[in-house]
């Protein structure tokens, strides 16, 4: 017998869990066991004990109670010797903190070992949504900060246009619908100080089959994709972007309808506004 399997043993006699050869054998390691084996069971007893505190009290059937007090009461007429008075002590302590705490007979371990599990159980449980909690937290802030680059973003937007069209050098061509959109119109500004270019346009059409781009076309022959944007419901569009500072002399702007947002050497689609200086 391992030690192991000698504490479980010993668990389930101080519980009175024991019959047969079981129970004989740790009877007799308990007699020959001295002071150790006593202090063993008396830890074993404990835990039995300990039971009643830790789960949570069930009215017991009024049979158990019946056959612990008969089988008490059979135990203390037998004979008192060796280790019959330690089964009486373990009977004693083991049986009555299981009937207060309304454990049924023979089933400490098991019960033990069933509170053990639910406890598991219910932390993991409460551990799983604390983490919900905490990516529901997680996904808030990365909300929150993408707002606020968003809003940061607007903002800076927001004072390089008005730079751009408060500055001493900034140009501005106006821009027509072509035939494919008649109805549009737009301005362009760009200043030579901050480098940056300013579109506001009307009268495009909202979600068309790709997305807008505004090209910047020098007396060099150099064709600039400045950007890419969209419109709102009403054909109402705005873009501020960066030019390139070794930009030339600006003869014509244009916008047109690009398959995508990848701007290559020029336009790859219809053109619908269209301005020269």
């Amino acid at each position: 017998m391992t030690a192991d399997d000698r504490e479980d043993l010993l668990f389930l006699y101080a519980a009175d869990a024991l019959e047969g050869e079981e129970r004989e054998e740790v009877e007799a390691w308990l007699a020959g066991g001295g002071a150790a084996g006593r202090a063993a069971l008396a830890q074993a007893e404990q835990e039995v004990a300990g039971l009643a505190r830790a789960l949570a009290p069930v009215a017991p059937d009024p049979a158990v109670g019946e056959r612990l007090r008969r089988r008490i009461g059979s135990a203390r007429s037998a004979p008192a010797s060796g280790a019959t008075r330690w089964g009486r002590a373990a009977l004693a302590a083991g049986l009555a903190a299981l009937v207060a705490g309304g454990v049924g007979y023979g089933a400490g371990r098991r019960l033990a070992e069933r509170s053990a599990g639910a406890r598991v159980a219910a932390l993991e449980a409460e551990l799983a949504e604390a983490r919900e909690e905490l990516d529901q937290l997680d996904d808030e802030l990365a909300e929150q900060e993408a707002a606020y680059r968003q809003l940061e973003s607007e903002q800076v937007l927001a004072r390089k246009t008005i730079e751009t069209l408060s500055a001493d050098h900034t140009e501005a061509l106006a821009l027509a619908g072509t035939a494919a959109r008649p109805d549009a119109r737009a301005r362009v500004y760009w200043d030579w100080d901050s480098w940056y270019c300013y579109l506001r346009a009307d009268g495009l059409s909202p979600g068309p089959d790709g997305i807008y781009a505004l090209w910047l076309f020098t007396d060099e022959g150099e064709v600039i994709g400045v950007g890419t944007f969209g419109t709102d419901a009403k054909g109402h569009a705005t873009l501020v972007a960066p030019v390139p500072h070794d930009l030339g002399h600006v003869v014509r702007a244009g916008v047109s309808i690009e398959p995508d947002d990848r701007l290559g050497p020029g336009p790859r689609g219809e053109v619908v506004l269209l301005g020269s200086t």
